[in-house]
């Protein structure tokens, strides 16, 4: 349901979940304004559930407010994508390593599943689409790690990973990149060898990261300018 399309089904509690879906598809990007009256407008609602919703996305740290400037999303830098780094690689190659020991096959092949939709929303040139495609393939090794703690925790961090996705996979070449790392990982699952998912995995947060730093850099440079 596109928002704002049936106004009735739009509760105030669902705007928070609704908002937090946008900035980790990517469809806001870092640093935008959010408008309080536009997104009210959008889903239907009054700006208090808006408000209230900020408040939420403030603590979770996806959202700054500013006096004179209003609310936005949090903007990116090189020293935040470099600690979202740090922590995404120790729960995901963690996450790998234990999916790997438990179910390994079951892993990669919800893993691939996620793979066709991915692939034509690159095609299609929808990046919100391949951003969402993207992060089921993650959450898809997340789930089968059997470790609920470790999955809450990833569940805290999908909101900066969005937003380094909506960074890194909009450079022309990462999208390909990605598919071939997702590849990667999904052999190294099937093998059963922990080992080698927890290697995989952690080739492919760092070669998204340097993804983000190069478009990060370049944004810096020119807003600097």
């Amino acid at each position: 349901m596109e928002p704002g399309r049936d106004k009735k089904r739009i509760k105030g509690a669902d705007v928070y979940a609704l908002i937090r879906q946008a900035i980790t598809s990517g469809r806001f990007s870092p640093g935008q304004r959010l408008s309080e009256r536009e997104l009210a407008v959008q889903y239907g609602v009054s700006r208090t559930p808006i408000r209230e919703a900020f408040r939420h996305l403030i603590q979770e740290g996806l959202v700054v407010y500013k006096p004179n400037s209003g609310y936005r999303i949090i903007p990116l830098s090189e020293e935040l994508a470099r600690h979202i780094l740090m922590v995404r690689e120790t729960l995901e190659s963690m996450a790998a390593r234990l999916a790997a020991q438990r179910d390994p096959k079951g892993t990669a092949e919800a893993a691939r599943l996620t793979l066709p939709k991915a692939r034509r929303a690159y095609r299609e040139g929808h990046l919100s689409e391949l951003i969402a495609a993207n992060q089921s393939f993650h959450q898809a090794l997340v789930e089968r790690s059997g470790n609920s703690v470790l999955e809450a925790m990833y569940r805290t961090l999908q909101g900066y990973i969005g937003l380094m996705m909506s960074i890194s996979l909009s450079w022309h070449r990462r999208p390909v990149e990605t598919f071939r790392e997702h590849g990667e990982i999904i052999r190294a699952l099937k093998s059963g060898d922990p080992d080698a998912a927890e290697k995989a995995i952690r080739r492919h947060v760092r070669s998204a990261y340097e993804g983000v730093l190069r478009n990060v850099r370049q944004y810096l440079t020119q807003t600097a300018g």
